[in-house]
């Protein structure tokens, strides 16, 4: 829950359904994940594994819609709608160290493969 104003991020989801059980407030980042739902598309779910992240950029510099750099210098998604899903992917694939990873709307990954 909350301590001192921070909100606490619950990833649990309905797995026969892409919507969270409750509201998911993204205006305190986690520090290990950034994760946000696409309302719709092949790509629903867009997730960054903040522990993974070296700070390349590569994800800001092809999807800078979708992806953002915190002050750490570690990306995190900004707007899931912010780019098209072609775009999206690209900016996916760029990442060296594969730390973004992409879900249907059933929760399987799309990216990378498993």
């Amino acid at each position: 829950m909350s301590k001192k104003g921070k909100s606490t991020v619950h990833h649990s989801t309905d797995k026969k359904n892409d919507e969270p059980k409750m509201p998911i407030n993204f205006d305190t980042l986690p520090e290990d994940i950034s994760m946000k739902i696409r309302k719709g598309g092949k790509i629903r779910r867009i997730v960054v594994d903040r522990e993974a992240c070296i700070g390349a950029q590569s994800c800001v510099v092809v999807a800078p819609g979708v992806f953002q750099m915190d002050d750490g210098n570690l990306a995190y998604v900004t707007d899931p709608e912010g780019e098209d899903e072609d775009t999206i992917m690209l900016g996916a694939q760029s990442c060296p160290v594969l730390a973004i990873h992409l879900y249907d709307k059933d929760g399987n990954q799309i990216f990378p493969d498993e």
